[in-house]
């Protein structure tokens, strides 16, 4: 084995010690790359290296054990009551989070109604993220409202105040569309598409994990299709920044960019709809686009009604272009549509080999911007 891959293999370890603080003592569980570690008993939050007995732990049934009780029990330890710990029907954007990396690969034994390793249900070794091709959320009217869960309040419905009037046009003046909160953490992309396919960021860890197999698997055909656009050194990044474990080198920003929205809209087998504000959707840069699955057979984008999968919809929350945001629709409301609005301002689809070449999606989709 390499060094190289000798300290890929160190850096997803996950390690044990205990709080310092003599008054707690508690074991803490956490990735090896964590620089501090926030203690799940006292909530204190110490480095790495102040912590006692650290060791690795190799039993993976004693790791999940500690995932499971720490977000079902809650700790003491979770973070200061905020957005994050705003429970909706028992959940939180805090503890969904912390569940996500269970979900990758785990999932329930009908049999016995406990958790068992996707691969020992022969379901592959992580959730196959296109099984949520044809699901979209629908958030409950009296959740509109909720800090953390509904209307987003980073300032988004100014921004987009424009863009959202034009939808609600194309949709009889009815507001059937809106941007819903998620957390600014380095993983918003995958969290705001978590969202918009089941309301909670419950899959930003298998979006990650599916993201990063499905550019290996397919590297020769997004080579191809973005010769013009990307060198081929630029890709390994590309590939490395889809990992959850992901830490970026001092002074790059943290977070995924337009291609990888472009990645997820095959890896998801439907199509991905960034919006803007109307002024950045009409200008010259290159600021929203629709993501088609250019790279997936078209059967291969069909739900099991066998229509086309209906897109997804995110945006950007600020004219920073830093943090990405979804857009849903309201439960028991009219199906939205963006109507010829968005076809007229989001432009030409990105994603499509012939489009690629003659149009500036190309460099759309290679758009450094981060979130």
């Amino acid at each position: 084995m390499s060094l190289l891959q000798s300290n890929k293999k160190k850096d997803r370890r996950i390690l044990s010690g205990s709080c310092p603080d003599p008054r707690c003592g508690a074991r803490l569980f956490f990735p090896s790359g964590s620089a501090s570690i926030e203690c799940t008993e006292c909530g204190q939050r110490h480095e790495q290296k102040h912590l006692l007995r650290v060791e690795e732990v190799t039993d993976p049934d004693l790791v999940l054990h500690n995932l499971l009780r720490n977000a079902l029990l809650g700790v003491t330890g979770a973070p200061k009551k905020g957005s994050e710990l705003v429970k909706v029907m028992g959940l939180s954007n805090y503890h969904c989070k912390l569940l996500s990396p269970v979900l990758t690969r785990y999932g329930m034994d009908k049999q016995t109604g406990r958790a068992k390793l996707l691969q020992e249900m022969n379901q592959g070794e992580m959730f196959d993220c296109s099984l949520l091709g044809d699901r979209a959320f629908l958030i409950e009217p009296e959740h509109v409202s909720t800090m953390g869960y509904g209307k987003d309040r980073s300032g988004s419905l100014v921004y987009l105040h424009d863009t959202l009037e034009e939808v609600k046009k194309a949709n009889g003046s009815m507001e059937c569309l809106i941007p819903v909160h998620v957390d600014g953490d380095g993983h918003c992309l995958v969290h705001a598409v978590s969202r918009a396919l089941v309301g909670r960021e419950l899959f930003w860890h298998a979006l990650r994990e599916n993201l990063k197999q499905n550019f290996k698997q397919n590297l020769d055909r997004y080579k191809a299709l973005f010769q013009d656009f990307i060198d081929a050194a630029e890709w390994e990044d590309i590939i490395n920044e889809c990992d959850p474990m992901f830490i970026p080198p001092e002074g790059v920003p943290l977070g995924l960019r337009n291609i990888h929205i472009f990645g997820l809209a095959n890896v998801l087998h439907r199509p991905i709809i960034l919006l803007d504000s109307l002024s950045g959707m009409r200008s010259s840069g290159d600021y929203s686009a629709t993501f088609l699955p250019g790279l997936m057979a078209e059967e291969k984008c069909r739900g099991k009604d066998e229509k086309l999968n209906k897109p997804i919809c995110i945006a950007w929350s600020s004219s920073g272009r830093n943090h990405y945001i979804p857009l849903v629709g309201i439960k028991n409301g009219s199906a939205p549509t963006a109507g010829s609005f968005a076809a007229q301002s989001v432009g030409r689809p990105s994603g499509s080999h012939q489009e690629i070449h003659r149009t500036r999606a190309g460099r759309q989709l290679c758009d450094r911007r981060r979130s």
